[in-house]
């Protein structure tokens, strides 16, 4: 029998939009593991249904459907008021998808999770939330410093990077890896000015022209901690020189999947060809064993320096 429109649009109308039954028992478990959360947080974009604000992880739990759980093979269960149900569920899809984005962009772990997963599959699902918080609890109590201070490069030439082969240097962490350019900062030295005497002591290459984009957090706990500045070089002036820490090769860009790097390289490398402004990243490791990485979270505009297009 053919349902009243009118009083299926008066029972969805009357389920409820927070507190329902998937979120009071992942909260209760999450109580009773001794975990601070606030909920429905007004302040952080979503408003995600739990919010471990001091891990930035953000939780969603998500009923199959208002959040359209397969949504393509289950329209054919939608019978009555389509008009109405099947946008709305389709705009939902798509709301999902930003906040997911967007609370990346601004450093947040997202965790969604369907109903049937937190009814059926509990176990897997608060194993899988607290084993986030721990690891981003481990890599953030090393943000307390301090800090050894670097500036990581990337010289630019068309769709090639320079590349420094690290096979020299005894006692370095980057050995058999590919990494940019760069160093430490000299005391009373600014992060551009570390930047400019790397590249030349490292490439012979005067910089005319780069860009800033943020801050990587290098969190490792075998090695001290480490702020890299990051760089992008796109113009510059000379011939390159030889290098005493390892082989300088130009690497095609979507070649750079196929060398040898510290994992969360690949993660922000992308970001260098991207204009949303710079950005803080955390990167954890254990040895060579990549932990999480946290971020990034973009700041503010970035500018190009330099010698200006005539």
């Amino acid at each position: 029998m053919e349902r009243d429109p009118k009083v299926v649009s008066y029972t969805m109308s009357r389920i409820r939009g927070r507190d329902t039954g998937i979120e009071l028992k992942l909260r209760k478990a999450l109580r009773e593991r001794g975990v601070s959360y606030r909920v429905c947080s007004k302040h952080v974009f979503g408003h995600p249904d739990v919010l471990i604000a001091d891990c930035r992880i953000a939780i969603f739990c998500d009923s199959e459907f208002w959040h359209g759980y397969q949504f393509e093979e289950n329209l054919s269960k939608i019978h009555s008021n389509q008009d109405y149900w099947i946008p709305k569920i389709r705009r939902n899809i798509e709301r999902d998808k930003e906040v997911n984005e967007r609370l990346k962009a601004e450093g947040y772990l997202v965790l969604r999770y369907w109903g049937f997963e937190i009814e059926k599959e509990f176990d897997r699902v608060i194993d899988e939330v607290m084993a986030a918080i721990i690891r981003r609890k481990e890599i953030l109590s090393h943000m307390q410093g301090p800090f050894v201070r670097t500036t990581l490069v990337y010289v630019q030439q068309d769709d090639a990077y320079l590349m420094l082969y690290r096979n020299k240097k005894k006692n370095d962490i980057n050995e058999g890896k590919y990494v940019g350019v760069g160093g430490h900062l000299e005391p009373g030295e600014s992060p551009v000015a570390c930047m400019k005497r790397e590249v030349y002591e490292e490439t012979a290459l005067q910089v005319e022209k780069y860009q800033y984009f943020g801050k990587v957090y290098f969190l490792n706990s075998k090695y001290p901690a480490e702020v890299m500045y990051l760089y992008r070089v796109d113009a510059f002036k000379g011939e390159i020189g030889p290098c005493n820490e390892g082989a300088l090769e130009w690497v095609q860009k979507d070649r750079l999947s196929e060398i040898p790097m510290w994992p969360g390289d690949y993660y922000f490398l992308p970001l260098l060809e991207g204009d949303k402004g710079t950005f803080d990243m955390i990167i954890g490791y254990n040895g060579d064993q990549l932990l999480d990485v946290i971020g990034p979270a973009y700041k503010k505009e970035r500018k190009t320096h330099g010698r200006k297009k005539k």
